[in-house]
């Protein structure tokens, strides 16, 4: 580990652009602070005016707009993702669209498009620039309730999901069946995930899995196979983030300090 800080409030979404890290807490107001990923200080925070403070909410980046690099928030309360344009204290908060569900994690898909897990069965595809539905995904054989889903470059997706027996990562078609999965009833062994709530995905497809209540992070390799587990005195590890220019993980605890580790990935 290279780095760990904390603020007031539980950690519900990072996301990274130039070379800022914002991190989405559970707080009314004043939602998401700002830090400098070089020193990790405090710059300052955004405020977004309606945003109730749900553990499903979700932060990822957008490097795909023609003008600026900008973020996307998901409004679980508000059924509605929320588009942030970060120009420092004075950044802009404004709804991008409305949607039927409840939208839950969020990941930038290789083509651009902003992808959305929502309940109780749905991965949703979406441009960037028109907020346009480019395709939809109904999951099948049991993968309810997906809490985040990061897309491949081969087109297969991977979907964490949670139910109250349940806990798998899933590699998934564009048909919505599974290829492969791993985990299945809850529980604390390596073969097993208690709460799996968020992915990072690698460029050779290995997959970062935050175990929440299992307090540990898992890696998968691209066939869904479990390959290591870490476990660094992690409190409910709620978020994590891949910076893939530094090779630098970033894990977000839901505790109630809001702690953020940093590792350095080596290969």
């Amino acid at each position: 580990m290279i780095a760990s800080f904390d603020d007031p409030d539980a950690v519900h979404g990072m996301a990274i652009v130039d070379k800022k890290l914002y991190v989405l807490r559970k707080r009314q107001q004043d939602q998401i602070y700002v830090y400098d990923t070089k020193d990790y200080k405090l710059q300052y925070t955004i405020n977004v005016p309606g945003l109730q403070p749900f553990m499903y909410n979700d932060l990822t980046e957008c490097t795909a707009c023609e003008k600026e690099n900008c973020l996307f928030l998901s409004d679980f309360g508000g059924k509605c993702i929320r588009k942030i344009e970060p120009k420092g204290a004075e950044s802009k908060v404004s709804k991008f669209i409305d949607v039927a569900y409840e939208p839950k994690g969020l990941s930038m898909t290789p083509q651009g498009n902003l992808l959305v897990a929502g309940n109780p069965n749905k991965l949703v595809e979406y441009c960037v620039k028109t907020g346009n539905e480019v395709c939809s995904v109904e999951l099948q054989l049991g993968i309810r309730w997906p809490l985040h889903a990061v897309k491949r470059a081969d087109g297969q997706y991977v979907v964490s999901h949670t139910d109250e027996k349940l806990s798998r990562v899933c590699r998934v078609g564009a048909d919505g069946y599974y290829r492969h999965c791993f985990g299945g009833t809850k529980g604390k062994e390596d073969d097993q995930l208690n709460y799996a709530c968020h992915l990072a995905l690698r460029a050779n497809n290995d997959v970062i899995v935050a175990d929440n209540d299992n307090n540990r992070l898992v890696q998968l390799n691209g066939s869904m196979e479990y390959e290591e587990t870490l476990v660094e005195n992690f409190k409910e590890p709620h978020r994590v983030w891949y910076d893939a220019d530094s090779r630098h993980l970033y894990v977000g605890e839901s505790a109630d300090n809001g702690s953020i580790k940093v590792f350095q990935i080596q290969k």
